[in-house]
């Protein structure tokens, strides 16, 4: 008897500014039926996908769903799909983000401030701020145009923006925002937005030392003037879940609070 094989795809995707197809899902037809499904990541930064299949007339060799990381231009076995009935089909949903959502921040961590020692720079806002950080544990450092920024921890240059030369005070200008992000080895990530057109002292891949200098501060995206956006957040699938990191103050670890100004020694 013929057997029979209804492919079905359903892709549900979860990527901020995502283009279709950054992560593909597909499979490899062994004779005797069985399915390897693979998925692949076709864009330059780290992807975490979760593949769930609904199964008819098959098993599946991993538990269903299945979360991977895929390297930049990389793929990887989700799970091999065996028919066990005559007529058999499968139907792939798949959720991806780009960074790894199995990360867990290392509360223990005391951050750098991100400047030069013997340098002091005013918080214009802090965490939770009432501004743009509702709900979030981000931290604005009022910076004039061009004030080198440095790493706040060790990591890898993770992604950076730098080509993008315009910025205002309204939500329609965050598409045009400089950033470099920096991962770090907990899987976390840190994000210093705003810099300036070729600002950029880094590139992806990079490896960082906290204190070194990576970009050059700016105006560019949504901001109302110069200053440096610092956010350390782990991804989820439902986007960027914001960490409430300590900083070395001084001689000790705390949280810079909103108005104040802070010497890094």
């Amino acid at each position: 008897m013929r057997l029979t094989l209804l492919l079905s795809f359903l892709f549900i995707t979860v990527f901020v500014n995502a283009q279709k197809k950054d992560v593909e899902v597909f499979h490899q037809a062994q004779d005797d039926g069985t399915l390897f499904i693979m998925a692949k990541n076709n864009t330059d930064v780290l992807q975490s996908v979760v593949v769930n299949i609904i199964l008819k007339g098959m098993e599946s060799s991993e538990p269903l769903p299945v979360t991977k990381l895929l390297e930049p231009k990389k793929e990887s076995r989700i799970t091999i799909l065996k028919p066990v009935k005559k007529s058999y089909s499968y139907n792939t949903q798949l959720s991806y983000i780009k960074g790894d959502i199995t990360a867990n921040h290392n509360d223990q961590v005391v951050y750098q401030l991100p400047y030069k020692s013997g340098e002091s720079y005013k918080i214009d806002q802090g965490y939770n701020g009432t501004s743009t950080h509702m709900g979030k544990f981000a931290l604005d450092f009022h910076m004039d145009e061009g004030t080198e920024v440095c790493a706040i921890r060790d990591g890898v240059v993770f992604e950076v923006q730098e080509s993008n030369n315009r910025g205002c005070p309204s939500n329609d200008c965050s598409k045009f925002n400089n950033f470099i992000l920096v991962r770090h080895d907990d899987g976390s990530i840190a994000d210093y937005s705003h810099i300036k057109k070729n600002g950029a002292l880094v590139k992806t891949g990079d490896q960082v030392k906290a204190g070194d200098v990576i970009a050059l501060s700016g105006s560019t995206g949504y901001a109302s003037g110069p200053h440096l956006h610092l956010e350390v957040y782990v991804m989820r699938l439902n986007g960027q879940n914001s960490v409430k990191a300590q900083y070395q103050l001084g001689n000790s670890a705390g949280i810079p609070k909103e108005g104040e100004s802070y010497r890094k020694n």
